[in-house]
């Protein structure tokens, strides 16, 4: 990693309580870490060096993410708010309010144009970027969420939940379209491959399982929206979906990632029993 000491490993020091949420910035220059000390801190992965620390939030700050594009990052956490930034902003650009409990996960639309937010609440809600307003709210979890992803082609989004449930919806007609049951405990981390074929769900009950998205979302035309019932007939066929579960000895899998050669990552903390 470090050329000149050959050493593998760096600490940035800097928070005064624990990390939950970190996010690389797109061109790999910088990384940003959220902390329970309620600021949200931008580092330089040339200096390894803490360049600016956004304090905004009061309370702990759960997740924080960079826009596709860099320069842009969402942050989100216990006040119940997610909060816009600019890296050469000290104040947040926007503050999208609206969830009645602590904001677990942020992530952006692949266009960069919307936000999503996953909350204790048990909504989703999508927020335009321009002006702040919250277009979307999904329905439909039985616990807080943890997790949320957008498909590469931005048509859908995957949410996950202490219900174990993994839902998908289809964002231009703000509908759930499927539902992929299986996990036996919190679903902390959801994933789609690059080409957006498969979706990879990590949960608390040390599995990691693999979905196909193709599958999913194939039989999906515009027609199965019927806008008299306002939601769609649910296929009663996850475990069709299902292209594998991954069993760990004793490690809750709370994060994912695919590589660019479609290898997946699954990382946690051992827990002995």
């Amino acid at each position: 990693m470090d050329e000149k000491t050959a050493s593998e490993l760096k600490i940035l020091y800097g928070h005064s309580g624990p990390v939950y949420g970190a996010s690389f910035s797109p061109d790999r220059n910088y990384l940003l870490s959220s902390s329970e000390d309620g600021t949200v801190r931008l580092w330089s992965l040339q200096t390894f060096t803490c360049l600016v620390g956004y304090k905004g939030h009061n309370y702990p700050v759960w997740d924080t993410q960079f826009s596709p594009y860099g320069y842009y990052f969402v942050s989100g956490g216990h006040d119940r708010v997610a909060r816009l930034w600019a890296t050469d902003h000290y104040q947040p650009l926007r503050i999208f309010a609206g969830h009645l409990a602590d904001v677990n996960c942020t992530r952006f639309h692949p266009n960069s144009n919307y936000v999503a937010t996953g909350s204790a609440d048990r909504t989703v809600r999508l927020w335009d970027v321009l002006n702040g307003n919250c277009v979307r709210i999904f329905t439909g979890h039985k616990g807080p969420i943890h997790s949320l992803t957008f498909s590469p082609n931005g048509r859908f989004l995957a949410t996950g939940a202490t219900d174990g449930r993994v839902l998908l919806w289809d964002i231009g007609h703000g509908l759930m379209v499927g539902e992929l049951k299986g996990h036996t405990d919190t679903v902390c981390s959801l994933r789609f491959s690059r080409d957006g074929e498969i979706l990879a769900s990590g949960s608390m009950d040390n599995t990691v399982r693999l979905w196909d998205a193709v599958k999913a979302f194939e039989d999906l035309e515009t027609d199965d929206f019927t806008t008299a019932t306002g939601h769609i007939n649910l296929p009663e066929n996850s475990q069709e979906l299902l292209l594998g579960t991954y069993m760990t000895k004793s490690t809750p899998v709370v994060h994912l990632h695919f590589t660019r050669r479609n290898l997946v990552l699954a990382a946690g903390a051992y827990s002995p029993q």
